[in-house]
């Protein structure tokens, strides 16, 4: 028997929209365990859904109401019951006291100093969205984002390409981009207030397919510093002549991709020293962890 698929009612948008208020960052539990790479991932995963959702005219409103439950003049406060982009855009821009409510804090102070967020473009994009004319402009903002939060993984980037050219991806194409996308929520806004639109997007359209396969990271992403003076120290592991490599290896990996043989080359005299203390039994594998859990405190 075949089910016709039908769009949302009105009511149904209604209710959704009622849950447009912070549900992934809540409270100081919530937002302890993510750290700035996550925010910034985050952020911009929350990005491509309300691009997509604007792609249908359904589904467009519901965009145009997240708009304009997430847009402020600045993003200086953290709000409950805004929205969880809000919030992200309040982690990723703040100072001391909202980087002190994340998982890492020094961690997040050392990737901050380096990060400028266009919130002037940001606030442009999101008031197309709320009078429901997004024009291909936004791609060079979606691209700036992209280059200001160091958002290196290419998944992301093929979904962004594919929804600034909707009208004239395939429709295989599109289902394989809806799935990464809904792939990437699943792992990354679980309990967000947007992922049950994207799933109901989904669903009604049949755009989810099983040909793809989920890669995405369930673990959080640690505030990994590439600043010459946050790698510095390395050289006392791999030596000098290394830490160019090291960087580059550093950056692969926090970007899920695959590390060149070259590269990894440089990392090896610390994959060396690890090994060295794993061979020699359990005692010095301790004493390791605790280490690690020190400097872990001394960074607090």
């Amino acid at each position: 028997m075949t089910t016709k698929l039908t769009e949302p009612t009105e009511n149904t948008l209604d209710f959704l929209s009622s849950l447009f208020e912070a549900r992934m960052t809540r409270d100081s539990g919530d937002h302890k365990v993510l750290t700035y790479t996550d925010c910034s991932e985050r952020l911009y995963i929350t990005l491509l859904i309300l691009q997509l959702l604007n792609q249908y005219p359904t589904y467009r409103q519901l965009a145009s109401r997240y708009a304009k439950d997430t847009k402020h003049s600045n993003y200086n406060r953290f709000r409950m019951y805004s929205t969880d982009l809000y919030n992200f855009v309040y982690f990723v821009t703040g100072d001391d006291e909202a980087l002190n409510k994340l998982k890492d804090p020094e961690g997040a102070k050392k990737i901050r100093k380096n990060i400028t967020f266009p919130v002037m473009g940001f606030n442009r994009f999101l008031t197309e969205l709320q009078t429901g004319i997004v024009g291909k402009g936004n791609l060079q903002l979606f691209l700036n984002i992209e280059s200001k939060l160091k958002i290196n993984n290419t998944s992301y980037k093929t979904i962004r390409r594919d929804l600034f050219n909707w009208s004239t991806v395939n429709e295989r194409n599109q289902a394989e981009a809806v799935t990464k996308l809904l792939f990437a929520a699943r792992a990354k806004l679980r309990n967000s207030d947007i992922i049950d639109d994207i799933e109901k997007l989904a669903s009604d359209r049949n755009l989810e397919v099983s040909r793809v396969k989920d890669n995405e990271p369930k673990i959080s992403t640690p505030d990994i510093s590439t600043a010459s003076q946050d790698i510095a120290l390395y050289r006392y592991l791999v030596g000098a002549e290394n830490l160019i490599g090291v960087k580059r290896f550093l950056e692969y990996a926090m970007s899920g991709k695959s590390i060149p043989n070259t590269i990894v080359k440089a990392y090896l005299p610390a994959i060396k020293i690890i090994d060295d203390l794993v061979q020699a039994g359990p005692g010095y594998v301790s004493m390791l962890r605790a280490l690690a859990t020190r400097a872990q405190k001394q960074k607090k």
